[in-house]
C-alpha cells in the first residue's frame, strides 16, 4: 500500500472502471486498472492486488492527473528561421515554416496554444494532461523538424542542437 497527500482543492471519484479527478483547470477522467484506491483524512490510499511493482506506477500516473488539473502542464516551442511565424486564426494556428503554402493546424478543444504578440516565433501549448500536450507539441515539431546543418525549424525551447559542419567546411 501507497500513500499520496492530497490538497483541498481536489476532488477525487471513482468507480469500478474510472478514475476522476476534479480541480481548478478543469477534469480529468480516465479509464482505471486493477488498483483499489481509499482515501482517509485528505489522504489518498492505493494498494494493487497483482503486484506491488505496479502501485508506483499507478500513483505517478495519479500523480500526474492531480499537478494536472491543479497547475496544468505546458510547453513551448521556438520558430527558427527567415519568415517562420505562428499567426492565431478563430479556432486554429497558421504556421508559415518556408513552404510555398501556410500549414493550418486546427487548435484542440482540450489544450490552448498561445504565440507570442511580438513576432510570432515562440508558442506556449498548455494543458491539463501531460501526455496530450507533449503530443502536441511532437505533431507541431513535426511539421518542420530542425534541419541538421542550419538548425532551421521547429525546436523546443530549451532544445539544443549539434550542427553538422557543410562539405565546404572540410573533415
Amino acid at each position: 500500500m501507497i500513500s499520496y497527500n492530497l490538497n483541498a482543492q481536489v476532488l477525487i471519484s471513482w468507480s469500478d472502471d474510472y478514475i476522476k479527478i476534479k480541480g481548478p483547470k478543469g477534469t480529468i477522467l480516465k479509464k482505471k486498472s486493477n488498483f483499489s484506491l481509499a482515501i482517509k483524512n485528505l489522504k489518498l490510499y492505493l494498494w494493487s492486488v497483482e503486484n506491488s511493482k505496479k502501485e508506483a506506477a499507478y500513483l505517478s500516473w495519479i500523480h500526474q492527473m492531480i499537478v494536472g488539473v491543479t497547475k496544468g502542464y505546458s510547453k513551448k516551442l521556438r520558430l527558427v528561421g527567415v519568415g517562420y511565424r505562428a499567426l492565431p486564426d478563430k479556432e486554429k494556428i497558421i504556421f508559415k515554416l518556408g513552404y510555398s503554402h501556410e500549414v493550418n493546424f486546427p487548435i484542440p478543444e482540450d489544450v490552448s496554444m498561445i504565440p507570442s504578440k511580438a513576432k510570432g516565433t515562440l508558442l506556449l501549448i498548455k494543458g491539463i494532461e501531460l501526455g496530450r500536450v507533449n503530443q502536441i507539441a511532437s505533431e507541431i515539431r513535426g511539421l518542420r523538424e530542425p534541419d541538421v546543418y542550419k538548425g532551421k525549424g521547429v525546436q523546443y525551447y530549451n532544445e539544443t542542437l549539434k550542427l553538422k559542419k557543410g562539405k565546404r567546411e572540410g573533415k
